[in-house]
């Protein structure tokens, strides 16, 4: 198991999509920070803005662009997971007696540290950014709260995204779906789609009222994705229900991508 995690760290900080991928959330970052006047001006209908003045400070933007996060996530994985059934690697190390299930994991595993780099790059990129144009400000026993477990609860969770975007390269074994099923997923469009057509038939063919039928959002994990911008102290039942989706989206996928890795032929 060590020596594959160790092989796929490697591959992946190898891959140029790796990189692309940070740099495009990187530049994201920096240019929605850089351009912050001029959108609330925009906003407003105002001629100018002194932000300093307002209090804005490089911790006031930090988390600006990690939005962006899930769906350059969910680019790299498909490209990270289907690119080594296309090349061979995968079907190499079967034939070679690695287990799948080991491979699987090792898989799994190194893809959850993708947001985890991610998320680190596009805070610093909108942290500095914003400290060069306002100053970095004073560090807060406050900002624990209100940043730091925010920030940590949204990384968890784009880490436990991961399970479904490396289950679906596994069950595709296609770069092309693969891409487009977490592209989808991840920007929520296939996720509202869905929603939406439970909601229709729960509502108008048994009788179930819309605010019922709505309430399943609560146990998708996307549902939680803007985290970031609440400041704890969470109510403990939101958070019971938080935990226990998280682990259901990482238990889940995870099972059902290596039982299908391990039934099918790998070509």
């Amino acid at each position: 198991m060590l020596g594959m995690l160790k092989a796929e760290f490697y591959k992946l900080f190898t891959k140029k999509s790796f990189y692309v991928c940070a740099l495009i959330l990187m530049v994201i970052a920096g240019a929605t920070v850089w351009g912050t006047e001029s959108l609330l001006c925009a906003r407003w209908g105002i001629e100018s803005l002194d932000l300093k003045r307002s209090g804005y400070t490089g911790w006031t933007v930090f988390n600006v662009g990690i939005d962006n996060l899930p769906v350059l996530c969910s680019i790299f994985s498909s490209i990270f997971v289907c690119s080594e059934f296309s090349s061979g690697m995968t079907k190499s190390l079967v034939i070679r007696g690695k287990s799948r299930i080991v491979i699987y994991l090792s898989k799994l595993i190194s893809s959850m540290v993708v947001p985890v780099v991610y998320s680190l790059l596009t805070v610093a990129t909108a942290y500095s950014v914003g400290s060069y144009l306002w100053g970095a400000g004073t560090w807060s026993d406050k900002y624990v709260n209100s940043l730091l477990i925010p920030m940590g609860m949204f990384i968890l969770l784009q880490m436990i995204y991961q399970s479904m975007f490396v289950m679906f390269g596994y069950v595709f074994m296609s770069s092309g779906w693969t891409t487009a099923i977490n592209f989808g997923t991840a920007s929520g469009l296939l996720p509202g789609l869905i929603v939406a057509g439970i909601s229709y038939v729960a509502t108008n063919w048994f009788g179930v009222s819309r605010s019922v039928a709505y309430s399943i959002t609560d146990y998708w994990i996307g549902s939680y994705g803007s985290i970031h911008d609440v400041e704890w102290p969470y109510e403990q039942d939101a958070l019971n229900k938080i935990i226990w989706v998280m682990v259901a989206y990482l238990i889940i996928p995870t099972v059902i991508g290596m039982v299908v890795f391990c039934k099918r032929e790998v070509k």
